[in-house]
């Protein structure tokens, strides 16, 4: 009989990842509907400023509908823009750590945008009310910036 501490054979290797899964993708419709009674939502015309580079305003950005352009502050005018879609997130560092945003976004000219956007006050009344939602995003924001560091780390 194996004791407690013998696992057996070699471990398994890590799966490859191409990069972190998208923010609270496991949440049902019913949590998805409590989640968003929790965020602001906000309608934006095409081509309209969303962030300016510098911007002290903490929100975390979920695009409900259209295309966000994001742009890094200081980025060379010829340096391609990200673009973020449906279901895909924006403002994480600044949500997390207060500090000013270093992205310029904008509404992609193709048409307008609508954002949800949630605040640290809203995510401590979500946390109140809704802890397992409230977890399931910090774990997800958590996951999301460590893929991002271990892109930095060379070599793993």
């Amino acid at each position: 009989m194996p004791d407690f501490f013998s696992y057996g054979g070699a471990p398994a290797p890590a799966p490859e990842r191409a990069g972190p899964r998208a923010i609270l993708a496991d949440l049902s419709g019913d949590d998805w509907e409590k989640f968003i009674g929790y965020a602001a939502r906000r309608r934006y015309p095409a081509g309209a400023l969303i962030v300016e580079a510098g911007a002290t305003d903490r929100a975390l950005c979920f695009v409900a509908s259209g295309q966000v352009e994001l742009a890094t502050a200081g980025a060379a005018r010829k340096a391609p823009r990200a673009l973020r879609g449906e279901g895909e997130v924006f403002g994480i560092l600044s949500f997390l750590d207060a500090a000013p945003s270093e992205i310029t976004a904008t509404v992609s000219t193709a048409g307008p945008a609508e954002l949800l956007l949630l605040t640290p006050e809203a995510l401590q009344q979500l946390a109140a009310w809704q802890p397992r939602i409230a977890m399931a995003l910090l774990r997800d924001l958590g996951a999301h910036v460590a893929a991002r560091l271990r892109r930095l780390q060379p070599g793993d």
